[in-house]
């Protein structure tokens, strides 16, 4: 499998290929709220939002605004309120046009938690998924965006200080919850505001959309950060919004499906396109970071079958894994990224290919008995 992930490397390289570059350090300035985005246009009516420093407290997904001759479509259109508010007032500056379609990339809040307010700017949008995605939003996986005042008042600021208390905590870590610090009951009550979406439409494989005078095609490429991944592919303007199935400079691996990550990352490769756009982090214009994450996904599959084979349980495939052809890529041996990796992927994405590996389902859907509320 390794060798035919390398032919199709070779045969889809084009002049988008180098080798990736680990991340600087992180920049842990708070003077703006970490809702904000900061849009830039790679293509006429095309306008990307990224949330600048991708690991900022708390994550925060890209958002894709599309404009046809005829409607508009927004994908992820925003993990808070706050921010679909702001995707709201950057497509009226930018056209009168109605919104026409709301596409969510995956089940995981910070994507589309807050898109209540575009519903309620053009309440005639369609609001688009893969047809796993609308099956989770109905069940126990969406349990804590269900009730989000589950905790108390001020519990967030709580863990946070009770966080900085420790004093063996390293520096960059201690400034980074310190920048969480300052906007945190922006941030407890935004989350407190989410709501989970009802979506209108489902497809399976892809799903083409005309704009007027522009088409765009949803297209779901196998498992990978969830099952119900999706991608916006935008042929005139040569690019691609890969969802959390892309994620800069440091994946997300929980309950995700390493093996047919990786297949769908080659699939992805096939796309004739200039320009990535990840599902947290500044867009790409070349392959190298996929084709990291490609080869990590498939190290993490093979290597997790042949410890599970050998008898190892889930302790022992953490003890046993080598990340040392793999990690430093990633970090480039920064303490603070190294940490991020640690926490969103290495222990994540091991216990899900251990699951997998052992028969257990990372994706159970079990029936909340209300449904979507």
């Amino acid at each position: 499998m390794a060798i035919a992930a390398a032919l199709a490397f070779s045969a889809h390289a084009g002049t988008l290929t180098r080798d990736h570059t680990p991340p600087p350090a992180p920049d842990f300035n708070a003077e703006r709220d970490p809702f904000e985005l900061d849009w830039t246009s790679p293509a006429a009516g095309i306008w990307v939002g990224v949330r600048p420093q991708s690991a900022r407290f708390p994550v925060t997904g890209t958002s894709v605004i599309v404009i046809g001759e005829t409607g508009v479509l927004v994908f992820d259109g925003g993990g808070t309120p706050l921010q679909a508010e702001r995707v709201a007032e950057k497509i009226r500056t930018e056209t009168d046009l109605p919104v026409t379609h709301i596409a969510i990339s995956h089940w995981h809040g910070d994507h589309h938690l807050g898109i209540g307010p575009l519903r309620e700017a053009w309440p005639e949008a369609v609001t688009v998924s893969h047809s796993f995605t609308r099956a989770v939003m109905g069940s126990t996986l969406m349990d804590s965006a269900r009730n989000p005042d589950a905790a108390p008042p001020g519990a967030l600021r709580g863990q946070l200080e009770g966080a900085l208390d420790n004093p063996d905590l390293p520096e960059a870590n201690r400034l980074w919850l310190e920048q969480g610090l300052v906007w945190v009951d922006l941030i407890e009550a935004q989350g407190r505001a989410g709501q989970i979406p009802e979506i209108d439409l489902v497809f399976e494989d892809s799903l083409e959309i005309d704009l007027g005078g522009r088409a765009v095609s949803l297209v779901h490429l196998g498992h990978g950060n969830t099952k119900g991944d999706i991608m916006l592919h935008i042929p005139d303007a040569r690019m691609i919004a890969a969802g959390d199935a892309v994620v800069h400079p440091t994946p997300y691996g929980f309950f995700s499906y390493p093996e047919s990550w990786a297949a769908a990352l080659r699939r992805l490769r096939e796309f004739d396109v200039d320009l990535i756009v990840p599902g947290h982090g500044e867009p790409m214009t070349d392959w190298a970071y996929v084709d990291l994450l490609t080869e990590t996904l498939q190290s993490i599959a093979d290597q997790t079958a042949a410890l599970v084979a050998e008898g190892h349980d889930l302790d022992g495939v953490r003890e046993h894994f080598d990340w040392s052809a793999l990690e430093p890529r990633f970090t480039g041996g920064d303490p603070f990224w190294a940490g991020r990796f640690d926490v969103w992927f290495k222990r994540p994405i091991l216990d899900a290919a251990w699951r997998l590996e052992t028969g257990l389902d990372n994706e159970e859907l079990i029936p909340h008995e209300h449904g979507v509320e």
